[in-house]
């Protein structure tokens, strides 16, 4: 019996180091794409190490604007399968996590908070962000930063604090319990949008 215990435990230290160092090249570096760049990034850590997966090309479906009254809502839909990341074992979990099998995209609506349209740069602005994550929706109220892109357009970028268990996803456990994924990860995105000239 003693035997046995020992085993799982040398087994269990050997895993465990083994995957911090697999995965030290996925520590966020706090890097995005450049300027003007469409993209959703979600950045995790676990008790041991942190790990960080982008998609950088979201497919934007809704982006209307009028200037007469509000209309404007911009449609993000991410396909979860075309994250990429620098550990193909990390991106496995990571697939499994938000069940992609079964939710195949990740949805996030945004549109102002008020009826103030947006029509160029501003420093900060509240939008309210709706995300559809393994079949499971949330409202936020997300603080973006508006720029110029070019004379016609603008980036909205914005990053928010979730929890896994607000989308019913139970952060999960490895190597008998002794690695265990945090609850809160943060979504950031950024994607452009036309204005009127």
């Amino acid at each position: 019996m003693k035997k046995t215990l020992l085993k799982y435990y040398f087994l269990s230290l050997f895993l465990t180091f083994s995957i911090v160092g697999a995965s030290a090249s996925d520590k966020p570096n706090g890097k995005t794409p450049g300027n003007c760049s469409n993209f959703v990034l979600i950045q995790g850590s676990s008790n041991i190490n942190r790990f960080e997966f982008i998609h950088e090309a979201p497919r934007l479906v809704g982006n209307e604007q009028q200037s007469d009254r509000l209309t404007w809502q911009q449609e993000v839909i991410v396909p979860v399968k075309e994250f990429t990341g620098s550990n193909q074992h990390m991106r496995k979990d990571f697939l499994e996590l938000l069940k992609a099998t079964e939710y195949p995209v990740i949805q996030i609506d945004i549109e102002p908070k008020n009826e103030k349209a947006i029509t160029g740069p501003v420093e900060k602005r509240d939008l309210n962000a709706t995300i559809t994550l393994a079949g499971h929706t949330h409202e936020y109220v997300v603080p973006c930063k508006i720029s110029a892109c070019d004379t016609s357009e603008i980036l909205i970028k914005g990053s928010l604090k979730v929890n896994l268990t607000d989308f019913n996803i139970e952060p999960p456990k490895k190597v008998l319990g002794t690695i265990k994924v945090n609850d809160e990860v943060f979504i950031t995105f950024a994607f452009k949008q036309e204005i009127e000239e």
